[in-house]
């Protein structure tokens, strides 16, 4: 884990990197020596939010043969009505990537 700040905001002691547990999830942080304050990346928070259920619309990247694939919640496809065979059109966004689904039916398929 890389150092994203020197001191801790309450004491103003030098935090150190460390190890906790959260709800039974293993995180890495840094933890004032002092008072006892853990620091977190939001990476370390989203996995904290995966791990403990609390964001269910996030899913792994897997590879299959040479390419890339993520498995979508059933409840997203029944929502949106995707079938195998419709596709998805990726469009680049600045705070990610959005992907709209487009029926086989709709365009003629």
């Amino acid at each position: 884990m890389k150092k994203f700040m020197k001191t801790c905001y309450k004491c103003g002691t030098d935090v150190k990197i460390a190890k906790t547990v959260k709800d039974g999830v293993n995180l890495d942080c840094l933890k004032c020596p002092k008072c006892g304050e853990e620091y977190f990346t939001s990476s370390e928070l989203i996995k904290f939010d995966i791990k403990t259920g609390k964001r269910k619309l996030i899913r792994k990247f897997g590879v299959l043969g040479d390419s890339m694939v993520m498995r979508f919640p059933s409840d997203v496809l029944k929502d949106y009505k995707i079938k195998p065979g419709d596709y998805g059109i990726f469009e680049k966004k600045p705070e990610g990537i959005l992907i709209k689904p487009i029926h086989a039916k709709d365009i003629g398929d």
